[in-house]
């Protein structure tokens, strides 16, 4: 017996997102990806925007992927980074550099300076300047607070 359609529905989407991240390790599920016929990136969009997500939902998602609030397009970047940097490259050097082994065509120098741009323009999330600042360890000033610290 199904007490309730919304809480079926999160439950449905919710093991859609779960098979998701088991086979790709994340939850920066593109808008349109499809699942079994289904539209797991819809939802998962969905969740993001949600404001009235309960604790226990959030919680799960965070289980799966702690960086599943995070716009899919930067979250994949980011992750190409972390793949990038674990493979023993470092951050310095030309901005147009291509990444390692399996992804030649990412250009982590490019993408960093447009990390740089957004947040100079105040575009980037508190969370997603933090994560970029544990990668480089040297915190940059925020848009409202220009002037570094001592």
């Amino acid at each position: 017996m199904i007490w309730s359609k919304h809480a079926n529905a999160w439950e449905r989407g919710h093991a859609y997102a779960r098979a998701w991240a088991g086979r790709h390790g994340h939850l920066a599920i593109p808008a349109t990806a499809k699942l079994d016929d289904y539209a797991v990136g819809a939802w998962m969009r969905r969740q993001r925007k949600a404001a009235g997500l309960a604790s226990v939902q959030a919680a799960e998602l965070d289980g799966l992927d702690e960086l599943w609030r995070l716009e899919p397009d930067w979250n994949r970047s980011y992750r190409r980074l972390l793949v990038h940097l674990a493979a023993g490259a470092t951050l310095d050097g030309p901005a147009n550099r291509t990444g390692l082994g399996d992804d030649p065509t990412f250009r982590p120098g490019t993408w960093l300076r447009k990390q740089d741009k957004a947040r100079t323009e105040g575009k980037l999330t508190d969370h997603q300047a933090a994560l970029l600042d544990a990668l480089t360890r040297t915190p940059r000033p925020s848009p409202a607070d220009p002037s570094p610290r001592p």
